[in-house]
């Protein structure tokens, strides 16, 4: 029986590899497809984000062959020869990224020699086939970073043993993704470890160009961005790690400490940073405390997003928040064996605060999921997680309205607010996370 998909959480593979190719400085898509592909996938993206902003050249301003029945029966090679040509003469970039959409990927057209053509001549273009029927924005992402790794970064270059390379933080997707990079870049700093974060408005593209000289490159989830990471170990012999995101004191200490070991940095410089970090935070959070105590802030926890969040959160909010963690469910969509990894990484929680997991994509099966869950208690004095809060997305509040719980968006998409570089990964973040969730429960007072 054939079903559909309500009110999904992220956008088709184009758009994941649109919003990245615009994500990095200097960098232009010319997408070979049919009308409106490109200006669609970027509105989405771009509402869904937090209205992240415009470059000049992207919503309806990107470069697209637009093709059209006659490209269809006949195939849209010259057009986009045609494209290319143009876009060189007409924007001045230092890397042109083809990116194609299901017309095109369906009709067959050879977009790889065309590109090849232009590569012979030393133009900087790279292509990547991107049908957004091969799967969502995290696959999009996975698609053009492919490329990027083995069509344009330099090959053959030595080591700088204190550098890194970070993934796993999808344009958009991630909505907090340029604020997470920036700190993730600062606190390891601090550590004397320099990342390359690549997409965000500080980044050149020299450091991406020239990123192979990496000592490792980590990968901020057990999903996504992995593909790209194995493709980096494959064609520069870079080896990857993957993380958990760290949000807040105990996830960050712990990230902190097997980043510590793995490059060797001084005890002394280690204990200092996260004994600083740590002063920071809890200078703030101590003076709270009175009032989340006496005010009976304690909650249960339904966590609704992807994968990676969900996870984080669930943590955070039972290591540091002391919240219980009741409900999880992860919007992704995953292969069965990506999901066995999720699932045995929520395993790793405490059984007394691991919550109930599901893997559902449709916004209203979620909400039918939870109640399910909540029947399945069969509490005489009514529902057993009072009082509860959700942390997820826009696309959650009707749930958090019949739990008559708080609600905090944190997950694709945000659409009520401008979203610049705040983040909620490392120390600050949690802190900052904190702030909004308790805010929310005195916001009416």
């Amino acid at each position: 029986m054939s079903t559909y998909i309500e009110r999904p959480r992220y956008h088709c593979a184009l758009g994941g590899a649109l919003v990245t190719i615009n994500s990095i400085e200097r960098a232009v898509a010319i997408v070979h497809s049919a009308p409106g592909c490109a200006a669609s996938a970027d509105v989405a993206a771009t509402v869904g984000s937090g209205y992240w902003g415009t470059t000049v050249t992207d919503g309806r301003a990107t470069p697209s062959t637009n093709i059209v029945e006659r490209e269809v029966i006949f195939g849209g090679e010259e057009r986009l020869a045609e494209q290319i040509a143009a876009t060189l003469e007409v924007i001045d970039a230092d890397l042109y990224a083809v990116i194609t959409g299901c017309m095109t990927d369906i009709i067959g057209d050879d977009v790889r020699a065309v590109v090849a053509e232009f590569q012979r001549q030393g133009k900087p273009v790279i292509v990547a086939e991107t049908g957004g029927f091969k799967g969502d924005s995290s696959v999009g992402y996975e698609f053009i970073w492919e490329s990027i790794i083995s069509q344009y970064l330099t090959k053959g270059l030595f080591k700088d043993e204190h550098l890194v390379n970070l993934f796993g933080f999808v344009p958009a997707q991630d909505v907090f993704w340029r604020g997470n990079l920036i700190e993730l870049k600062r606190i390891l700093g601090l550590l004397g470890i320099r990342a390359n974060t690549f997409l965000t408005p500080f980044d050149e593209l020299p450091s991406l160009k020239e990123s192979s000289r990496a000592a490792l490159n980590i990968v901020f989830s057990q999903v996504h961005g992995v593909r790209a990471a194995v493709k980096f170990e494959e064609v520069h012999g870079v080896p990857f790690v993957s993380e958990p995101l760290p949000i807040g004191p105990t996830a960050t200490e712990a990230f902190l400490r097997r980043v510590g070991e793995q490059f060797k940095v001084d005890s002394d410089l280690l204990e200092k940073v996260i004994a600083d970090e740590q002063a920071h935070y809890y200078r703030f959070i101590n003076p709270l405390t009175d009032l989340v105590n006496d005010q009976d802030f304690q909650r249960f926890g339904v966590i609704i997003g992807n994968a990676d969040y969900v996870y984080a959160l669930t943590r955070f909010i039972a290591d540091d928040l002391g919240w219980i963690p009741y409900f999880a469910a992860i919007t992704d969509l995953l292969s069965d064996e990506d999901q066995e990894k999720v699932t045995e990484h929520f395993n790793s929680i405490d059984a007394d605060l691991r919550p109930k997991l599901i893997f559902e994509t449709d916004t209203d099966r979620i909400t039918q999921r939870l109640n399910e869950e909540l029947e399945k208690e069969n509490d005489p004095y009514g529902t057993p997680i009072s009082p509860a809060f959700v942390i997820g997305s826009n696309l959650d509040r009707p749930l958090a309205a019949g739990l008559k719980a708080g609600f905090w968006g944190v997950s694709f998409p945000i659409t009520n607010r401008i979203v610049t570089d705040q983040f909620y990964l490392g120390f600050r973040g949690g802190l900052r996370l904190v702030t909004d969730l308790i805010s929310v429960l005195i916001s009416n007072r």
